[in-house]
């Protein structure tokens, strides 16, 4: 099956800074795609060559197999919904229905949903993927909300600095970061140094832990002094100092919450620890 956009080497630079810096990228057709970094990565001058509202410095940009590096917006079948909605800022379900009447391959979305409060915008997230499912278009939407990724997208690529960090379904991202900045973006994740990983057993690299799979216990392979507590609700975030390193595990509700001071043990599963690169 034919890629609904695919970028080969694709660059874009605007004078010494390079917003987009060599990217090879797949999108699938009918997917739903997230484009997911901070300010700055990437991501929305990713989105805006697509759209043809930006052209490449370098490298080629194909929709549905066709070269559309030099071909202006209107000629391309994609369309648009923009975080400002300009004169009606809360009208997304509007700008929504615009941007799909004339039905178009590939619908783009560039943080549709930043402005909104968060029930609404959990509201919104369920309709949008609802509806990509429905409709069986290629959406691709940019944003630097984690959840709003994790939980609409099909796939998603991590950017950072220009390039991407690394491609790959929500649970491969978070279950298995390649590098210490997915890790750090992506979730909350315990990063352990090479020489705590190595006195796991481990070899001598960064790993990625993370809170979830981690519990307070007698003992333990790590251990230290609890540093703070964190009421979530659904439980508590406890911090711990070990031997210069934050831990931070999670308390269950109901379950007994150490103290401030307190020294405790952390025990994980093996399996639970993931090695990465250092990038």
């Amino acid at each position: 099956m034919t890629p609904a956009v695919e970028f080969s080497n694709v660059s874009r630079h605007f004078g010494p800074v390079r917003a987009v810096d060599d990217v090879d990228l797949t999108i699938a057709e009918g997917s739903f795609f997230a484009m997911l970094g901070p300010s700055g990565s990437g991501k929305t001058t990713c989105l805006r060559l697509i759209s043809g509202f930006e052209k490449p410095t370098g490298g080629t940009i194909r929709i549905f197999g066709e070269d559309v590096s030099a071909t202006p917006p209107h000629l391309r079948n994609v369309n648009t919904v923009f975080q400002d909605y300009a004169l009606f800022p809360h009208m997304q379900r509007v700008a929504l229905a615009r941007a799909l009447v004339n039905e178009p391959r590939v619908l783009l979305l560039d943080e549709p949903l930043g402005a909104l409060d968060l029930k609404l915008r959990e509201a919104m997230q369920d309709e949008l993927k609802a509806l990509q499912k429905r409709l069986g278009l290629t959406f691709v939407f940019v944003t630097h909300d984690q959840h709003e990724a994790l939980s609409m997208a099909d796939s998603l690529a991590v950017f950072n600095e220009g390039r991407i960090a690394q491609i790959g379904t929500p649970q491969d991202i978070y279950d298995r970061p390649a590098t210490r900045f997915v890790a750090d973006f992506v979730g909350s994740s315990n990063v352990l140094p090479p020489d705590m990983t190595r006195s796991l057993g481990g070899p001598a690299q960064w790993a990625s832990l993370r809170p979830e799979a981690t519990r307070l216990a007698a003992t333990g392979p790590l251990s230290g002094t609890v540093t703070a507590l964190r009421y979530l609700g659904s439980g508590t975030r406890v911090l711990i100092d070990a031997n210069g390193t934050e831990i931070a595990a999670m308390v269950p509700a109901g379950e007994p919450v150490p103290a401030e001071g307190a020294v405790t043990a952390i025990a994980f599963e093996p399996s639970a620890l993931h090695l990465m690169g250092a990038s």
